[in-house]
């Protein structure tokens, strides 16, 4: 929760420096409190969907601010399976565009196989991502969303990979930044990949309008010429309006397990999890050692949006 302290205490010198979240007396007197209205466009496989969507209400939930999330699905694209849950639990991107919302969470999905020009509901998608980098204080892309929309608007295609990059990674945090995001967090975390694709450390040399919050040397494919990959976990675009997240801080202890499993059984081309099963023995139980941090940078979100948006919900930033 934010601090609400007097600019004045010597200590106040020491929590700015350290990103601890504060609000000025003078601010807070003036600020009207309601509910954050948080988006959840769940683009995962209808297998996966309900756990999807437990996986995100816990890390949301950590914090005393009163939030109120709402999952959406598209208007005119149904899903096969799914669409009866969808109904009665979703609301439609055109209502969300009716009622505003401050933030906004895209989950990834399993399509890193085809064009996105393929993607049958990629022109509902696009649409959605141009109204929030216009309406909504702070959006997530995760993953897949993340390849999307770096290429949709920033025309910046992902990089492919001969193995896919998979497993629990470590990664360092770069708090010489001074990102509210990362306050809190440890210097090194382990962060769970799943991706073919992804953007490298080069696609935002030089683009002011991005910062790299969080970055490894060794979450990259070990069958590459240039491997380790420098590869960027998180990313900040404009200042705090985007966040780019290509590893899996959501993973329950044995997804990725699942995921390995479910495609060896089938006879796909899949590379052990690096990092991942205890001294790499595939019959025992892997560690959870990532999710802490996790937690850490969603409660920086929220908190963050709490003190960026504005009072009307249909407006993306504070007077």
């Amino acid at each position: 929760m934010t601090l609400i302290i007097d600019k004045k205490l010597p200590a106040y010198t020491y929590l700015e420096r350290e990103q601890v979240l504060e609000m000025p007396t003078e601010q807070a007197e003036k600020q009207d409190i309601r509910p954050q209205e948080i988006g959840i466009l769940n683009l995962m496989p209808s297998a996966v969907v309900e756990r999807t969507e437990v996986q995100i209400l816990r890390l949301l939930a950590n914090t005393p601010l009163q939030i109120r999330p709402t999952f959406i699905y598209f208007d005119t694209h149904k899903s096969r399976s799914k669409q009866d849950h969808f109904d009665a639990f979703y609301k439609t991107i055109q209502q969300v565009k009716e009622a505003g919302l401050d933030g906004l969470i895209i989950t990834g999905a399993n399509l890193e196989d085809r064009a996105f020009e393929d993607v049958h509901y990629w022109k509902e998608l696009t649409a959605l991502m141009d109204w929030a980098h216009e309406n909504v204080t702070s959006t997530i892309y995760s993953c897949w969303a993340a390849q999307a929309k770096l290429y949709h608007h920033y025309k910046i295609p992902p990089h492919t990979y001969k193995e896919k990059v998979f497993g629990i990674f470590p990664h360092q945090v770069r708090h010489e930044t001074g990102s509210p995001f990362l306050a809190g967090m440890d210097d090194e975390v382990l962060i769970p990949h799943s991706r073919w694709r992804g953007a490298e450390d080069s696609d935002f040399a030089g683009r002011e309008e991005f910062e790299i919050l969080i970055g490894s040397k060794d979450a990259g494919p070990t069958g590459l010429v240039s491997a380790p990959v420098d590869g960027p976990h998180m990313v900040a675009g404009r200042k705090g309006r985007e966040i780019y997240a290509q590893g899996h801080p959501e993973y329950y202890r044995n997804d990725i397990a699942e995921e390995y499993f479910r495609d060896k059984e089938a006879g796909l081309t899949i590379n052990t999890p690096r990092n991942y099963f205890p001294k790499g023995d595939e019959t025992k139980t892997p560690m959870r050692n990532w999710s802490a941090n996790g937690q850490v940078f969603y409660s920086n979100w929220i908190n963050w949006v709490y003190r960026t948006t504005n009072v009307d919900v249909k407006k993306p930033l504070m007077d």
